[in-house]
């Protein structure tokens, strides 16, 4: 094991940050798990918690995640991280053939501004999804009368922060990168607006029409609603079937073509057990708010149930197993190596 190329992840360090993020993982997931037990059993009124009482699970999710990331903040700015990030920036100092070492100083600490940029809009985007969970929190409680609009607020802000920012990336990059499109340019350019950000405009209609729908500004069936979930599989599903074709196509060069129509069938079984359980999930949600033959929240949670279950038994039993056995394995191919010379043949100095 130790001489394949996966024996890195099995060194002692790597092996150790690998447990730690394991068991963190493990310990969302779990946490994940309670919350929608608690979830399901407010919303069926078996018990009369108060909201907060029922985001506690998320509240500790929450204190796990500002920890993580003031930790890589604080580090940021105290560069705390030089020797790995000094690494890194010699590797790309060698790379770009530069002796002048202003030049190097120079780039180094426009990289670590942009390390530390990352990270401070990282904390940022955090910041925002916990004061929407706080709203939300609040409006169930009838601690304020708040329209879902302002309950929002936070989510908005953030898509918009979101926006900006990968606007000016894009834009930086598309600059960049302009005198080497292949013709016809503009169509070029229309493909890569659309692929970075297609997602983002179903995103923000979605959460509109769930906005508008929960104020009852309109008055349509929750599936209606639904429907910028329902083009995202549709978008999705033709990709898939675009490569596929795409790969088809390829009879000058029959291996990659087999390789490429293995590796989108695989994508295909993927999509199909990811969009059945998905929704499954937003059709049962749509039944119970437009209260038609009412079904139990139990019911409708049972794909998150699924899921959540089969991550927690790959993140705190199997992938740990993988680890426990290659590091067993490890030490009896070490023990056999040292056993393999007689301790009567060996040669002692005179």
């Amino acid at each position: 094991m130790m001489d394949s190329p996966a024996s890195a992840l099995f060194d002692p360090e790597i092996e150790s940050m690998l447990c730690t993020g394991l068991t963190g993982l493990s310990l969302v997931f779990a946490l994940l798990i309670i919350f929608f037990a608690f979830l399901t059993v407010r919303i069926d009124n078996t018990v009369s918690w108060s909201w907060a009482v029922v985001w506690i699970p998320l509240w500790i999710i929450n204190a796990i995640v500002a920890y993580v990331l003031l930790q890589f903040l604080l580090r940021a700015l105290g560069h705390g991280d030089d020797d790995a990030d000094d690494e890194d920036d010699e590797r790309e100092d060698e790379a770009m053939h530069d002796d002048d070492e202003s030049k190097r100083q120079q780039r180094r600490a426009s990289r670590r501004r942009l390390r530390t940029s990352r990270h401070a809009v990282s904390f940022i985007y955090f910041i925002l999804v916990l004061l929407f969970q706080i709203f939300i929190v609040l409006r169930l409680d009838n601690r304020v009368a708040w329209s879902a609009a302002v309950v929002f607020i936070p989510y908005f802000i953030l898509e918009g922060l979101h926006f900006l920012l990968t606007t000016v990336l894009f834009g930086t990059a598309l600059a960049s990168a302009r005198g080497q499109l292949p013709p016809p340019v503009w169509l070029q350019v229309l493909r890569l607006v659309f692929d970075q950000y297609w997602f983002f405009v179903l995103r923000l209609i979605q959460f509109v029409l769930i906005a508008v729908r929960a104020d009852n500004t309109i008055t349509c069936s929750w599936g209606i609603v639904f429907i910028p979930l329902y083009l995202v599989a549709l978008k999705y599903a033709v990709q898939l079937g675009w490569s596929y074709r795409r790969f088809s196509r390829l009879t000058a060069q029959p291996e990659i073509a087999h390789q490429g129509k293995t590796t989108v069938m695989l994508g295909v079984v993927a999509f199909v057990i990811v969009g059945l359980l998905l929704y499954a999930l937003v059709g049962l949600i749509a039944r119970r708010l437009d209260g038609f033959n009412p079904i139990s929240m139990s019911h409708v949670f049972v794909p998150i149930f699924i899921a959540l279950s089969f991550l927690l038994c790959c993140f705190g039993c199997c992938l740990p197993c993988i680890l426990a056995l290659s590091s067993v394995s490890d030490m009896e191919d070490l023990e056999q190596g040292q056993r393999l010379v007689d301790p009567n043949r060996r040669i002692a100095s005179s």
